[in-house]
């Protein structure tokens, strides 16, 4: 069971008298489990519940569902009054982390796969606005904001602390990890000094990859690369991959008008992006040197949200109908594309 048994604080140097309270938490079950226990349940997704569904098992505002990949079987996880919403499967499949706004405020918790047990792991009243699991399945960084600006820390479920990594003046927002846990990459929000970054979480090192406005970084699952997303002169949101140094620098499929939503393959060999033009969103993949773009998606709605599985051969999606999502997969190529909720709402975010 998850247990909050006290409060610390965490400081860095380089923060002035940052409040950091750090969350400590027990969570055994949640994190020790192996990616077996839930084999069955492939899929997590969060929806906007509709307020005229007599079924007693859909209440809330927005809840949290498991649902294998066969859609044969649905289980709610979250029921508690206010939303929940962007739920996200450890690395290891062991725990769910998820935004709760049950307390008031959109905070951080954890639940086991089952969503039996639940508890609280980010800092009391303050406002997650992103995280991301790291690899080993036992950190988290945490992105929270104050006021107007940014800043995140890491949670680390082993030490059961949360410790600071960026302070709220330097307005920086998350991306993600290395794929061995070395390196956090984000971005700066702050004029004057926009672009993306990387940083050890566990040293000093802090070394920049681009300038300008450049946002959403990824890694790529080799190491080798950093996928984002910068915004062109015609205002068009381009998707960009370097190296992880900020060489190396190639423009992806510039002649589609924007590009969000992206995702690396579990190979690194292909990225999976949403390419928007006026009234319509579709779904492609290109390989990292911009060769061999492929239009997975082909209607007159609109499809987002793309995820890889994790062995490479699906996509996870949402697709647009009559102004509400629902989850569908599709083969790598396009093919076999299944819808698989089984609940008439609003899906808002998914993972598998």
């Amino acid at each position: 069971m998850l247990l909050a048994i006290g409060i610390r604080f965490t400081t860095m140097p380089s923060l002035i008298t940052l409040l950091a309270l750090v969350v400590l938490m027990s969570v055994p079950g949640a994190c020790t489990r192996d990616s077996s226990t839930a084999a069955a349940r492939d899929v997590v997704f969060a929806v906007t519940i509709v307020s005229s569904l007599t079924d007693p098992r859909f209440t809330g505002d927005s809840d949290i569902f498991s649902i294998d990949k066969n859609a044969e079987d649905i289980l709610q996880l979250t029921a508690a009054e206010g939303k929940d919403f962007s739920p996200a499967w450890s690395p290891k499949k062991g725990a769910i982390a998820f935004i709760s706004e049950r307390n008031g405020y959109p905070a951080l918790w954890i639940m086991d796969i089952d969503g039996k047990s639940k508890e609280q792991i980010s800092p009391p009243d303050k406002i997650v606005t992103n995280f991301k699991w790291a690899p080993d399945s036992n950190r988290i960084a945490v992105e929270i904001q104050e006021d107007e600006s940014y800043w995140f820390g890491l949670i680390d479920l082993q030490l059961n602390t949360f410790s600071p990594r960026k302070s709220q003046n330097q307005n920086v927002k998350i991306g993600g990890w290395s794929p061995d846990g070395e390196w956090i990459v984000f971005f700066s929000v702050e004029k004057g000094n926009q672009g993306i970054r990387r940083s050890n979480p566990n040293g000093v090192d802090d070394i920049a990859v681009s300038t300008g406005p450049d946002s959403n970084p990824q890694y790529s699952p080799d190491g080798r690369s950093i996928a984002f997303n910068r915004l062109g002169e015609t205002g068009a949101m381009n998707l960009v991959i370097t190296d992880i140094n900020g060489g190396n620098v190639v423009n992806l499929a510039p002649d589609i008008l924007n590009k969000t939503q992206f995702e690396w393959a579990p190979d690194s060999k292909r990225i999976v992006f949403v390419g928007e033009s006026p009234g319509n969103a579709e779904i492609y993949t290109v390989e990292p040197d911009g060769d061999h773009l492929s239009k997975l998606t082909s209607n007159r709605l609109t499809d987002a949200a793309p995820h890889w599985s994790r062995n490479g051969k699906s996509i996870l999606f949402l697709s647009e109908s009559a102004g509400t999502f629902s989850l569908y997969t599709m083969g790598r190529d396009g093919d076999n594309q299944k819808k698989i909720n089984l609940a008439p709402d609003a899906v808002l975010e998914s993972d598998w």
